[in-house]
């Protein structure tokens, strides 16, 4: 007996979902990038032109770091385009190849989950603790863990569905 598979239609709604939500990463990525230049620029600016360093920059251009860099991890999932050895494409076959890909992919889903759950124990570890330059809790700082987790365990599981339907 064979396993279920999606209709047509149902992998065409999927695929668009995850494209959405792949863009809606790209533009928050873009967001947090553009916002640390920003601040970083504002800081330098105000330390040697002002000689007055804003308070809130540091702290500011570190939160966007932080969201940037946890969040834009996943569009390489998704893109299939994360660090990989690509040597091993032109030694074992196809089939062989499918079963690294499921393995290298299971591996990372279950990588992905422990962060994850990391990530919120963080969260109630720093839930009362709040930046001093900003007053901004620090549960903003580390909630890019857990929410850069959903996304990547979203792109992690759909490349593990694509090995699943392209069978060689």
């Amino acid at each position: 007996m064979s396993p279920p598979r999606l209709s047509v239609e149902a992998n065409i709604v999927l695929n668009k979902i995850t494209k959405a939500l792949y863009c809606i990463v790209q533009a928050l990525s873009v967001f947090f990038l553009a916002g640390m230049t920003l601040t970083v620029c504002i800081v330098v600016f105000g330390r040697y032109v002002l000689n007055s360093t804003p308070r809130w920059g540091e702290e500011v251009s570190l939160l966007c770091m932080v969201w940037f860099a946890l969040l834009s991890a996943a569009l390489p999932i998704w893109d299939n385009r994360h660090i990989r050895v690509t040597a091993w494409d032109l030694i074992v076959s196809a089939k062989t190849m499918r079963k690294l890909d499921l393995f290298v992919h299971s591996f990372l889903v279950v990588v992905i989950l422990m962060i994850g759950w990391c990530g919120l124990e963080l969260l109630d570890f720093v839930a009362r603790s709040r930046m001093a330059g900003t007053g901004i809790s620090f549960t903003y700082l580390y909630g890019a863990v857990p929410v850069s987790a959903v996304f990547m365990l979203i792109a992690a599981i759909q490349k593990l569905g694509e090995i699943f339907v392209n069978k060689p």
